[in-house]
Parts: C-alpha cells; structure tokens; sequence
C-alpha cells in the first residue's frame, strides 16, 4: 500500500489545519502504516523462516518415531520370545500329561 504524507499534509492543509500539524499527523500516520504493512519481501522471508522451522520440526519429530518404534520392537521381541518358550513348555507338559492318561487306562 503506497501511502504520500505530503499529499495527506497537503490535504490536511486545504482543510484548515495548520502546516506544523498537518506535517506531524502525516509523518506518524506514515510511520504507523510503513510499521503495520507487510512487504512481499517480508512475506518472502518469512515464508522462508517458517518452511525451515517446519522441516526441522518434522525432522525431529521423524527421528523420535523412529526412535520409538525401535525402542518398542526392541521390548515387544523379548516379551515374544518369552512368550514363546512358554508357550513351548505349557505344550510340553500338556503333552506329557496326555502320554501319562493314556499310559494308566
């Protein structure tokens, strides 16, 4: 947005308010707008901070699930192979008891 102070001090004049006024209210005008407007410069860079924040969020957040899932599978493996020779030893001794029923009768 192109904002001319002396063409808004100029008009500030015409309306009946003195020259000194006139000047300062579009000097402060000019500085709050030249404060509140975004240039597509700005936008840019700001694009550009905002796309590397991303990334390295996303990075990071990639490497804690993957952290995660290694620590996960690491506990669930042992667990399994527990569970499995349990398993293992319960048909075992199911199978003995079986053989020794039918070994009495």
């Amino acid at each position: 947005m192109q904002f001319d102070t002396l063409d808004y001090a100029k008009r500030l004049e015409t309306a009946g308010v003195p020259v000194s006024q006139a000047e300062a209210q579009a000097k402060a005008l000019g500085d709050a707008l030249g404060r509140a407007v975004a240039f597509p410069g700005d936008l840019i860079t700001l694009e550009s901070n905002l796309t590397l924040k991303l990334s390295t969020v996303e990075t990071r957040l990639e490497t804690r699930i993957d952290t995660a899932k290694t620590e996960l599978r690491l506990e669930l493996g042992g667990k399994i192979e527990t569970l499995k020779w349990m398993f293992g030893v319960l048909v075992a001794l199911n199978v003995g008891i079986l053989m020794r029923l039918l070994y009495i009768h």
